[in-house]
């Protein structure tokens, strides 16, 4: 079963994220804001990070700049979902950008799309949700 990540501080939108990627046979744990993802981070590497920019305390671009700091989480996948322009992340690459408002197939198929090998513990088709 894949580990996804979720880092978002709007309440709605996360607990209806984690129920998608659940009902898609996904382990889901939600942050709130950036560091506590990084103390996520810190206790076990999942197997996908998906991240809003706009968060409290540590914002999206300040956690990917300290992941990409500590070895063990350089190459971790990341698929960012913002209302902001991707130019946000111009100094940042990471695996996938969905523009808010996601919907769950868009969100389902970017997962899919980073996860390592694309196959086990996730949706076995866009449709899964």
């Amino acid at each position: 079963m894949s580990r996804i990540l979720v880092v978002e501080d709007e309440e709605t939108l996360a607990d209806a994220i984690r129920d998608v990627l659940q009902d898609a046979g996904f382990e889901v744990q939600v942050a709130r804001n950036g560091l506590e993802a990084l103390r996520e981070l810190e206790a076990g590497t999942p197997d996908v990070l998906l991240l809003d920019l706009m968060l409290p305390l540590l914002d999206g671009r300040g956690l990917l700049t300290r992941m990409r700091s500590q070895e063990h989480l350089r190459e971790l996948p990341v698929v960012v979902m913002t209302s902001a322009s991707r130019k946000a992340l111009a100094d940042h690459p990471v695996g996938s950008f969905l523009q808010k408002p996601v919907t769950a197939v868009g969100l389902l198929k970017a997962l899919k799309a980073v996860l390592p090998g694309a196959e086990g513990g996730g949706p076995t088709s866009p449709d899964a949700a």
